[in-house]
């Protein structure tokens, strides 16, 4: 450069401008110099794009990276806001599929509890069918005396007919024990596999093959019962023995233990009707209150009520004579319905069974029930006469003694007499 030109400076970026040239070396900016028409376009297409390109491309370069910045970041943020929702969603779904498979399972465990409930419960129905079979084979002997019942069709009649009016009871005291109660007492029915026990009043074990054979064909007829002590079953439980006590209460006002042995008493003595059975007896009973001692007949005074025991059951009896070698036996059997009655005699012991009869206290109860006071004065009057007993036979010894002495002096008498002839006979 010459001294004196002047520099020349660009107008846009304010860098020197070489000389000669039409654009600013720093920025590109024309700057009105012609350029040599020999190279016009080569300095601009080799030189304007190159310095664009580097003043642009770092400006470029940072809003792609802002841009990818953001993405990256949205991206992640969106991400990790999925992953959230997806965990949420899995641990929702996870939790409804465990409720819904804990839901089954407890519908399996709620099924499972009621069919094991109904199969119980038609195993209890089973076993009460077994218990009532088992006790109409105990009590057939009872209801043949007590109902005239010559059937097994009867026998059941009458069985089903005091379940349902309540006169019978039962209730469970195990999975297979029961005890089945009326007005005067219990007896416990057991169903093993194989038979049925009823204890209490004696022993009785049956079959179940032969209560199949006996009663299967009336299984119908059962059926209303064995569904009523099924449904009340915990019913009768708690009330049984309340109930059981009114009924004993009541009718031990009706019928002492004592009144109970006359009218089973009376009941064995001659006549149609209980009047009439009542009548024989009080006619002995009025022969010997109005006779002297040595008039008595042995055989055929009644000298009051006793109590003994045999083979571990108690018993009451009346005996018929003075020497009390003929007596009726009343076993009351205690809470138990049936009572029996036994005659004993010189050769005709307690361990005779053949002549043992069987009859129920509810029976007796209704039969002398209107006759309670002649039972009480026929009681009175056998308290009578076994206070007086002792003084009788003393006055029928004495009685004895006197006639005896009196006996031996016309026999000393008559002795002497003989004597006295034959003294006379030998003198002369």
């Amino acid at each position: 450069m010459k001294t004196g030109d002047q520099k020349k400076f660009c107008p846009n970026c304010g860098k020197p401008i070489e000389e000669g040239k039409a654009f600013c070396g720093n920025c590109g900016k024309k700057v009105g110099i012609k350029n040599d028409k020999r190279q016009p376009q080569k300095i601009v297409q080799n030189v304007t794009p190159k310095r664009v390109q580097a003043q642009k491309l770092p400006g470029k370069k940072s809003s792609v990276g802002k841009i990818i910045g953001i993405c990256v970041l949205l991206l992640l943020v969106g991400g990790i806001t999925g992953f959230y929702f997806y965990n949420q969603h899995n641990d929702s779904a996870a939790i409804v599929a465990k409720q819904k498979k804990s839901g089954k399972k407890n519908d399996l465990n709620i099924n499972k509890k009621k069919a094991t409930k109904k199969s119980s419960s038609k195993k209890d129905d089973s076993k009460l069918l077994w218990m009532l079979m088992g006790y109409m084979a105990y009590a057939r002997k009872n209801y043949e005396e007590s109902q005239n019942v010559s059937s097994t069709s009867e026998l059941v009649d009458a069985v089903v007919k005091d379940f349902k009016d309540g006169t019978l009871t039962a209730t469970q005291n195990s999975e297979s024990a029961y005890t089945v109660s009326n007005s005067y007492g219990d007896v416990d029915v057991t169903v093993k596999p194989s038979e049925v026990k009823v204890t209490n009043d004696g022993t009785t074990v049956t079959s179940k093959s032969d209560l199949k054979q006996t009663f299967n064909k009336y299984t119908a007829k059962m059926a209303p019962v064995v569904k009523k002590i099924s449904s009340s079953i915990s019913k009768s439980s708690n009330t049984a023995k309340s109930k059981k006590t009114s009924k004993d209460s009541k009718n031990k006002a009706d019928f002492s233990d004592e009144e109970m042995v006359v009218a089973a008493y009376i009941d064995n003595a001659d006549g149609n009707t209980p009047q009439d059975k009542i009548n024989t007896i009080k006619s002995i009973l009025e022969k010997d209150n109005n006779s002297d001692g040595d008039q008595i007949p042995t055989d055929d005074y009644l000298s009051g009520v006793y109590t003994g025991s045999y083979q571990g059951k108690s018993y009451y009896s009346i005996a018929s004579n003075l020497s009390t070698s003929h007596y009726e036996v009343i076993y009351l059997n205690g809470d138990s319905d049936q009572c029996a009655t036994q005659a004993v005699a010189p050769g005709m012991g307690l361990d005779e069974e053949s002549n043992k009869k069987s009859r129920s206290k509810k029976d007796l109860i209704n039969k002398y029930k209107a006759y309670k006071q002649d039972l009480d004065e026929l009681l009175n009057q056998l308290k009578d006469n076994k206070s007086r007993m002792s003084a009788i036979k003393d006055e029928i010894n004495k009685k004895a003694d006197d006639n005896s002495k009196s006996d031996n002096s016309d026999h000393d008498s008559d002795s002497n007499s003989s004597n006295q002839d034959e003294d006379t006979d030998v003198d002369y």
